[in-house]
C-alpha cells in the first residue's frame, strides 16, 4: 500500500466500542491505505469539559507530542470521535497554544469529513452492495461547531439503497459526562425527549451518529433503535455476499 493515514481512535473507540476503530481501518484498507494507529492518548476534552484545565493540558500536550512527528511527515490524522477532532483542531490549540499544536491541528479531520473528501475527489471505492436500510442521522454538537453538518449524510447517501433522513439539529442531552451525573440526569432526559420523539416518528431501522455519548443517550431508553457510527455502515456496505 502506497498511501498512509494516521488513526487517532480516542477513548470511546479504544475502550467502549472497538468495532468503530476496526470498521474505520477496514474502510481505509479497502481504499488502499495503510493505517498507522496513533498511541492511545486522551485528547484532554473530557477533563476540559469538567473544569480540570491542568489535566486537560497535560493530556492534550502528550497527544500532540505523539502526533507531531507523523504530522511533520505529511500524514493526515483522522479520528472517528467528534470531541477528539474538536479538541485537536480547535479547542486545544486555542487554550494551549504551541507550534506543535498548531501544526497538528492543520492535519486533523473527522472520519466522515475525510471520507467525503475522498468521495468528492473520485478517490473513494464506491463498489458498495445494495443496502436497503432506513437511517436517521443525528449530528453531534461537537461536529456541528466544526462546520461538519451535511457531509456525513452525503457520505451515507453514496451507498445504494440506503435512505437517510436528518434529525433536527438539537443536543441529545448527554453533553459528554453531563448527563451521566445524578445532579443533571432529569435535565438530560428532558432534553433527550425531543430526539427520542423524532426517532419514534421516523420509522427507521437505525440511528447513525459519530458521537459515543450521543450513542449512549440514544440507546438509553428501552426498545429504542440501534445507534451506529457511519463508518460501520460504510464498512458493512463493502462486504460482499
Amino acid at each position: 500500500m502506497s498511501k498512509q493515514v494516521v488513526y487517532f481512535a480516542g477513548c470511546y473507540a479504544n475502550y467502549y466500542d472497538p468495532r468503530i476503530g476496526r470498521a474505520f481501518v477496514e474502510v481505509m484498507e479497502v481504499n488502499g491505505f495503510e493505517v498507522l494507529v496513533a498511541e492511545p492518548r486522551c485528547c484532554g476534552m473530557p477533563m476540559m469539559s469538567n473544569g480540570n484545565v491542568k489535566g486537560a493540558k497535560e493530556s492534550f500536550d502528550r497527544a500532540v507530542q505523539s502526533l507531531a512527528r507523523l504530522a511533520a511527515a505529511g500524514l493526515d490524522i483522522v479520528t472517528t470521535c467528534p470531541s477528539c477532532s474538536l479538541m485537536l483542531k480547535k479547542e486545544g490549540p486555542s487554550f494551549f497554544d504551541s507550534e506543535e499544536a498548531r501544526f497538528v491541528s492543520g492535519r486533523v479531520a473527522n472520519a466522515t469529513e475525510y471520507l467525503l473528501r475522498l468521495l468528492r475527489a473520485g478517490k473513494l471505492d464506491t463498489r458498495f452492495r445494495e443496502t436497503p436500510l432506513k437511517v436517521l442521522y443525528h449530528n453531534p454538537c461537537h461536529l456541528k461547531v466544526q462546520g461538519v453538518r451535511r457531509e456525513p449524510v452525503e457520505l451515507l447517501e453514496s451507498i445504494p439503497g440506503i435512505a437517510v433522513s436528518k434529525a433536527v439539529d438539537t443536543c441529545c442531552g448527554m453533553g459528554g459526562s453531563f448527563g451521566m451525573k445524578a445532579a443533571h440526569y432529569d435535565l438530560s432526559v428532558r432534553i433527550a425527549r425531543k430526539l427520542w420523539g423524532e426517532i419514534d416518528e421516523a420509522d427507521v431501522d437505525a440511528v447513525a451518529t459519530e458521537c459515543g455519548t450521543c450513542m449512549l443517550q440514544i440507546e438509553a431508553r428501552q426498545d429504542t433503535k440501534e445507534a451506529v457510527h457511519p463508518v460501520v455502515l460504510l464498512r458493512d456496505a463493502y462486504k460482499r455476499a
